[in-house]
């Protein structure tokens, strides 16, 4: 008769190596799939890390703000020039003179803030983003920057604005836009008649009614709004044949709408027109009276041959009266 006693020790034997075997396999198994779990993280960070290098994202035109109740509104357009797509998901701005700061995270859910490489991000007009910054004023010096979905910072720049800031000081605080400078006829129903094709860069002659259009930037280094009011002209003196004798003409400043239609007409209908710090804005000059003292009228220039025009600006900068003259081109009526 066999011994059950050896049996059951054999059978022990063999159970115990399939759990040790079945314990061995769970380790390697466990530890494999740890390995490769490991190794994809590593990949993973290590494309994310090269996908951060690879943003590139710049600003392709320098910073533009205005600030107004603590709210600083920021204008800008970005491009992206790396190889990967990028979303941004904030502006930050810091303001250095009051040691405060503020953000704008609404980037993040904006399908329009995720730029594919070589598109165009335009945060500018209606689009662009406020940032509450407590205490914020228009004189503060401001940091501005983006930040993507990775990490990365897309700062904001203003080298030119220095400079123009800085001649400011020596000329005036407004500045022109010279190849923004174009002429209109103005008819009965007054009308600017070139309006859908932009104005005309020549001059007609001197029995036909004209208005001027002009760009003017603020650049006043207090970055206060400028104010224009109606006594605000444009000044076109001309040459005689004889020097002590010259002849001049003038162009009063007026309301046009987004249909070319000359709406400041009566007396006292003048709405000043401001100028934003570092903002272009497109100015009109029409009515040969100033609406502060009497009724819109149609002028021509009245004289042919060389004429020095000269801008004559009259308004506020923030609570402070504001005074320039800009003498600025020379036209020849035909």
């Amino acid at each position: 008769m066999e011994n059950p006693k050896g049996f059951s020790s054999i059978v022990g034997a063999i159970f115990m190596v399939l759990i040790v075997i079945f314990l061995a396999t769970s380790v390697f198994l466990y530890s494999l799939n740890q390995n490769t779990l490991y190794n994809g993280s590593v990949r993973e960070r290590n494309q994310n890390e090269a996908d951060r290098r690879n943003e590139n994202v710049v600003a392709s035109t320098f910073w533009n703000f205005s600030v107004s109740s603590n709210i600083v509104s920021v204008q800008a357009q970005m491009t992206n020039l790396g190889s990967v797509a990028v979303q941004i998901v904030n502006v930050w701005v810091f303001d250095a003179s009051k040691q405060t700061y503020g953000f704008n995270n609404s980037l993040a859910t904006m399908s329009a803030a995720a730029l594919n490489p070589g598109e165009m991000l335009d945060l500018t007009g209606a689009k662009a983003m406020n940032v509450s910054v407590p205490g914020a004023s228009s004189a503060d010096d401001f940091n501005v920057w983006f930040v993507t979905e990775r990490g990365n910072s897309v700062a904001l720049t203003r080298p030119q604005e220095i400079v123009q800031s800085d001649v400011a000081t020596g000329i005036g605080k407004i500045g022109m836009d010279f190849d923004a400078f174009v002429c209109y006829r103005v008819n009965s129903s007054y009308a600017l008649t070139e309006w859908a094709t932009g104005g005309l860069s020549g001059f007609y002659p001197p029995n036909v009614e004209i208005a001027f259009r002009l760009t003017l930037t603020n650049f006043d280094p207090d970055r206060r709004p400028i104010n224009l009011t109606s006594h605000s002209a444009l000044w076109a003196i001309f040459k005689t044949g004889n020097p002590n004798q010259p002849r001049s003409q003038w162009w009063h400043i007026c309301n046009v709408n987004s249909t070319g239609w000359i709406t400041s007409k009566a007396q006292g209908s003048f709405v000043n027109v401001t100028l934003l710090y570092n903002t272009p804005v497109t100015v009109y000059f029409g009515t040969k009276v100033d609406l502060a003292l009497g009724t819109f009228a149609r002028t021509s220039p009245d004289e042919s041959g060389c004429g020095a025009v000269n801008l004559m600006l009259l308004g506020s900068a923030g609570t402070s009266n504001f005074g320039q003259n800009i003498p600025f081109v020379s036209i020849y009526v035909t």
